[in-house]
Order: structure tokens, then sequence, then C-alpha cells
């Protein structure tokens, strides 16, 4: 992975190696004391940004995801469907290469499920490999993308356009 020998990999280059990666979990591992815009600066904090190097990209990006009037509530506060959108918010804020989303948009509305897979679209226009786990296939059976489906056990790939 990132041309990287993982079971030889020291704790350094595994650390780097996860600020790369994103994951979206489908209980989402909010802060609830937090706020949205709090949650979602989290990453960029951790990575040593602070003030106007963090606000605007979290801003616009909780305007994005329909939360911008929002960003100063707490987490706790939200719906299950805000709680993914924020989830994702926070899983995507460092543009990582690699995003990992479980079901992502199993708690949200079929428009904001839309919504959600145009900026996964977005982030693998930009370079960023998606995998997405879930059991909503109809959502992705739409999009020009190959995956893999698991049936019984059995995993077969579906090409680009597929079915």
């Amino acid at each position: 992975m990132f041309q990287h020998d993982l079971a030889t990999a020291n704790r350094a280059t595994l650390t780097v190696l996860r600020r790369k990666i994103g994951i979206v979990f489908q209980d989402f591992r909010l802060l609830d004391h937090m706020t949205l815009r709090e949650n979602v600066a989290l990453p960029l904090k951790i990575d040593g940004l602070s003030g106007a190097q963090l606000e605007s990209p979290v801003e616009e990006l909780l305007d994005w995801i329909g939360l911008g009037k929002r960003m100063d509530v707490h987490a706790s506060t939200l719906s299950g469907g805000e709680k993914q959108r924020l989830a994702i918010a926070r899983a995507v804020i460092r543009r990582p290469s690699l995003l990992l989303a479980d079901e992502p948009t199993g708690n949200v509305d079929p428009d904001n499920s839309i919504h959600l897979i145009g900026l996964f679209r977005e982030l693998n226009k930009l370079g960023t490999s998606v995998v997405v786990a879930t059991h909503d296939e109809s959502l992705f059976t739409q999009l020009n993308y190959p995956r893999l489906h698991l049936l019984d056990g059995s995993l077969r790939f579906i090409p680009a356009g597929g079915n």
C-alpha cells in the first residue's frame, strides 16, 4: 500500500500512511461533545493546522454537505443522517489517497445519498481511491465504475458499466 510493505513498516511510516486514509464508520464515531466544526477540523488540527488554514476548508465542506448553518452545534444534537454526513466530511477533509466507507448512505435519505455519492465521485476524480461497502447496490449500479460483488461467500468482479 502506497509503495510500502506494511508488514515491515515502522511506527512512524505507519502513522504517515494512516493519515492518507479516510474512514467512514457505520456507527459514525463522532465526538458528541464537540461541535460540527470541531469534529471536521480535528484531522487538520492533528496535522498541525490552525486558524484560517483549517477554518476555510472546514466551513466549505460543512456547507457542501448541507450542515454549514449548524456548524456550531454539538454533534449529539444531529439526526442519524446528519451524523452520517458529518462523519463523511471528517473522513474526507484531508483529501485522503484512500477512502474506506462502511455503509456511508445507510442513514441518509435518497437525495442526500446521491449528493454523498457525488462527493465520492469528485474525490475519485481528484485522485482518491474510494472503497465502499454497502447493501444498497442500486446507488452504485448507475455509476460507471468497476465493483466487487460479494454474494454467498463468492466475490465477483463487475467491470465499469457492467451489471
